[in-house]
């Protein structure tokens, strides 16, 4: 059985979808990881990782025409959710997944959000679920992540920093590791490369 990873907020644009592409990147490289895209409308993720890098490391289709066969061989796969998720969803997402990732970006909007996404979490007392901040700019992520670990809200150490290499990135259907030339890419191209290995910690 693969180890399902899910990655959800119930507020949109705070990096789903990067967060997706990314950790299903640098798992792939750690074993056989296919890519779910929930969200039946825009399918994003679909069509950022249908570019024509070759470096990709691992495959993507959407939600909706998962079948067994697809999934049997995989160790990983990662769900970006369809965005906007309600409070029960993400229950039954945490308890339907191995780990549960919650991006947040460090912006006081953001943080409101957060509040309500991990509130029907912590009532149904799910605890296999980790904030990861984002976009983060002149150190308020790590206070963020900070003031959440002080109030006993599950937050990965790891942070992945702001750039404008990933709108970039996300134009040309390539991964951050791609843009060579953007040294902000590589940079947050190792962010996340933290994060999977923090994530491998807890699956």
């Amino acid at each position: 059985m693969p180890k399902i990873i899910s990655v959800g907020n119930m507020k949109g644009g705070v990096g789903k979808t990067t967060t997706s592409i990314h950790l299903a990147q640098h798992l792939g490289r750690k074993g056989k990881t296919l890519l779910l895209d929930a969200d039946e409308k825009l399918q994003c993720a679909v069509y950022w990782r249908g570019g024509d890098y070759e470096g990709w490391t691992f495959d993507a289709m959407p939600y909706s025409d998962v079948r067994p066969e697809h999934t049997a061989s995989c160790e990983y796969v990662v769900l970006d959710t369809k965005g906007n998720e309600q409070g029960d969803d993400l229950v039954t997402l945490a308890r339907n997944s191995a780990l549960l990732i919650i991006p947040t970006k460090p912006d006081g909007v953001s943080a409101t959000g957060l509040l309500r996404t991990l509130q029907p979490l912590i009532d149904a007392g799910i605890q296999n679920y980790r904030v990861l901040i984002v976009a983060n700019v002149g150190g308020r992520g790590e206070e963020l992540r900070d003031a959440l670990a002080e109030q006993g809200v599950p937050v990965m150490t790891s942070i992945v920093r702001h750039s404008t290499a990933v709108g970039d990135v996300s134009d040309r259907r390539q991964p951050l590791e791609a843009y060579t030339s953007n040294r902000y890419a590589k940079l947050v191209s190792l962010d996340y490369g933290s994060v999977a290995r923090e994530v491998l910690s807890h699956v």
